[in-house]
Parts: C-alpha cells; sequence; structure tokens
C-alpha cells in the first residue's frame, strides 16, 4: 500500500448484512490499487415502502485528491461494482481555506455602498 495521507468511507445501508458485504467490497477495491482506506459503516432505517439505496461516500483531503488519480479510479470501481449504492467523494479542504482567514476582512462600511431614492 502506498505511504501518506489516506481515505476514509462511510457505508450507510438499511440492512447490516448489505452494509457488511459493501464494505468488503470496499476494502477490496482500495487494496487492488494500493490505497490505504479505513470503513466505517451504520444502518439507517428504511421507510417502510421502499428501501433507500445504500450510499458510499468517500471522505479525503484536498491535498490527496489533487494528487491522486487512483482515488477517483476507486470511486468509478465502486460505482461499477455496487451499480445499486450512491457513491459520492467528499473532498475535506478546511485546511486551505485556514491561512485566508487569518488574513483581517475588509470593514463592511468599505465594501457597501448606500443607494439613494432618486426623488
Amino acid at each position: 500500500m502506498s505511504g501518506g495521507p489516506h481515505i476514509s468511507c462511510e457505508i450507510s445501508a438499511h440492512r447490516r448484512p448489505l452494509a457488511v458485504a459493501l464494505a468488503r467490497i470496499v476494502r477490496t477495491c482500495a487494496q487492488d490499487i494500493g490505497q490505504k482506506i479505513t470503513v466505517r459503516t451504520h444502518t439507517t432505517p428504511s421507510d417502510g415502502h421502499r428501501a433507500k439505496a445504500p450510499v458510499l461516500t468517500l471522505h479525503l483531503s484536498a491535498e490527496l485528491a489533487a494528487a491522486q488519480h487512483p482515488v477517483w479510479c476507486l470511486a468509478c470501481r465502486l460505482a461499477c461494482f455496487c451499480p445499486a449504492a450512491r457513491v459520492s467523494v467528499l473532498v475535506h479542504g478546511e485546511d486551505s481555506f485556514r491561512a485566508a482567514a487569518a488574513t483581517p476582512a475588509l470593514a463592511p462600511a468599505a465594501t457597501t455602498r448606500r443607494l439613494r431614492a432618486a426623488g
């Protein structure tokens, strides 16, 4: 497996056996492409009429998303091997914005303009 940061996958399914089976698929696909992964599963209640599709959410840093093609390959593989599931990728970029938050913001008076009604 490759060194450095890894991704995590959150699996939400309406039945525990389904979540466990999906977790095995996620781990196998990640291993096939040499990607470290942590998998968390949880079950959600179904609405009784129709079971909701399971959801696979890949969580990763912006650095990992920009630098690694295998992450996107993993998302595509999961969509192919789990066609009934919704696969999404959530890129966490908050570290990228912390430096920008440290710079002083413009005062509201400097950024707002008053309009006079023509009269």
